[in-house]
């Protein structure tokens, strides 16, 4: 994925004007095109305005004010001379004077479109040693004390995501031309940002900064112990699915997803209700593996030679919502999951228990696993239903029969025609359309660039938000992300997938 792109899914995210987002690729647009080092330039302020997002989000401040301020905290740049502004080496006084300016060019440039940004970029030198501008323009606008502060504080933040990235630049700033290491850039934030070294530790621990992102992927694994992570695989045939794996990978899978930074979920850093914490997510994941163990286990029992139906599989997902609650008192979760899972599970056992088939051959037999169950599987499916929404607190909201659906895909069928909300319609198009958000979530987490499975997660999940519209409930979003995170390690289980 591409910073612009990223960035085109952060204005989706924050739900930013069509207007604005036209504004600021229009402000940005002298250093995207003017040549190759405003070019740098222009990259540098997408990566600022992505960092400072991030950090906001994470803080619980307003993160569309500081992706604005971000993005735009270098225009300046664009009236600075070329030969100053492209120098990597041979940096003189009057080479910082020169640069000094674009911090009161790109306040003048914002001003009148952009205030509240302006008020906030002019403070991103302030608080180095010798900072600038000497003097602060008097705020825009007429704001409260308390909005005042925030600017100052936004600037601060403004400022620590511009340092970090900028330490990423190889200049002779520091002694002879080159890369710092992840090392040497966390030293430097502690000694560049005394004042607010408390943030800076807590960034680094939350993986926000981090000191491993000047390493390549294989870099980070050339430095393991191969004959460990070996050691860990002695009893695991690579060619062969077996139950046990299985439940292992989807309470993983189930475990993992909440654990990536999405907007409108459950993350690391916070829980979006009491009835969604991040503990319940990861004890009801782990509840629910030996479910699907036995699931694993039925169908791979089952003879297809001789004739007889299908075993039941929904009386899997029963159970498994039912053992979600051990050991948890309340919080809404796991429905999605285990729908999704159960004839993904069974379709791989059953049809491919050597690890032989790609993603969209495994999806359509997932698809011919519910249009091969029957009834009885339909009314499992209900009960599960009911027990969830019982465990929610909707009491009062019913869960349709459909009495002539004589499988489960004819129940998801004829629950899509009665469908009203863009959630229901998401959720039971997945079923009947061949999992087409799960096939494109695997498919980003295959192609990521990314260096961290975290980001490969959120990249996932903001695409598959992109194409269902802001409209669609997150949670279902996520069910999917997690559904392809366990496809991910089933068709690699042998993946290096956490730093």
């Amino acid at each position: 994925m591409t910073l612009g792109e990223k960035v085109d899914i952060a204005f989706f995210e924050l739900n930013v004007s069509a207007e604005d987002q036209e504004t600021i690729k229009a402000f940005l647009a002298p250093l995207k095109h003017k040549n190759q080092t405003t070019h740098n330039q222009h990259e540098h302020c997408l990566r600022v305005g992505l960092l400072a997002m991030k950090i906001a989000h994470f803080m619980h401040l307003d993160q569309k004010a500081l992706l604005f301020a971000g993005l735009m905290h270098d225009i300046g740049k664009c009236q600075i001379d070329l030969a100053t502004l492209g120098k990597t080496e041979g940096w003189t006084p009057r080479d910082t004077e020169i640069m000094k300016e674009h911090v009161t060019d790109g306040y003048k440039i914002l001003k009148g479109r952009f205030d509240f940004s302006a008020d906030i970029l002019i403070w991103h030198h302030r608080f180095q040693p010798n900072g600038y501008p000497n003097r602060i323009p008097k705020p825009l606008h007429k704001y409260s004390q308390g909005t005042r502060a925030l600017i100052i504080e936004y600037g601060r933040i403004l400022a620590v995501a511009d340092v970090y990235d900028a330490l990423h630049r190889v200049n002779d700033k520091f002694g002879e031309k080159k890369a710092l290491s992840g090392v040497e850039i966390r030293e430097k934030m502690f000694q560049f940002n005394p004042d607010v070294k408390i943030l800076i530790e807590d960034l680094y621990t939350a993986g926000i900064l981090s000191v491993d992102d000047t390493k390549t992927r294989s870099e980070k694994e050339h430095e393991q112990n191969p004959e460990l992570y070996n050691q860990a695989w002695l009893s695991h045939r690579k060619d062969e699915r077996t139950p046990r794996e299985t439940g292992r990978l989807v309470m993983l899978a189930a475990s993992l997803e909440p654990m990536s930074d999405k907007i409108g979920c459950t993350t690391r850093y916070s829980n979006i209700s009491r009835h969604l914490k991040l503990e319940h997510f990861v004890i009801a994941g782990i509840n629910i593996g030996n479910a699907f163990e036995e699931l694993a286990k039925n169908v791979e029992a089952h003879d297809d030679t001789c004739g007889l139906p299908q075993p039941l599989i929904f009386c899997h997902a029963l159970t498994a919502q039912k053992e979600s609650l051990r050991n948890r008192i309340e919080g809404r979760i796991n429905q999605g999951i285990i729908e999704l899972l159960v004839p993904i599970v069974a379709a791989q056992h059953f049809y491919d228990p050597d690890v032989k088939l790609s993603i969209r051959p495994t999806l359509n037999n997932a698809v011919t696993i519910i249009q091969r169950t029957s009834r009885s599987d339909v009314n499992h499916l209900i009960e599960m239903k009911r027990f969830a929404f019982d465990l929610c607190g909707y009491t009062d909201r019913e869960v349709p029969r459909h009495e002539d659906s004589r499988n489960v895909y004819e129940y998801y069928q004829a629950d899509l025609i009665f469908s009203t909300n863009l959630t229901s319609i998401s959720h039971n198009g997945e079923f009947v359309n061949g999992f087409p958000t799960i096939l494109l979530a695997y498919n980003c987490l295959v192609d990521s660039q990314a260096l961290t499975f975290n980001e490969q997660v959120e990249e996932a999940y903001a695409m598959c938000l992109k194409q269902h519209g802001r409209n669609v409930g997150k949670g279902f979003i996520a069910d999917c992300i997690a559904a392809a995170i366990y496809l991910y390690l089933s068709q690699n289980p042998r993946i290096k997938l956490i730093f």
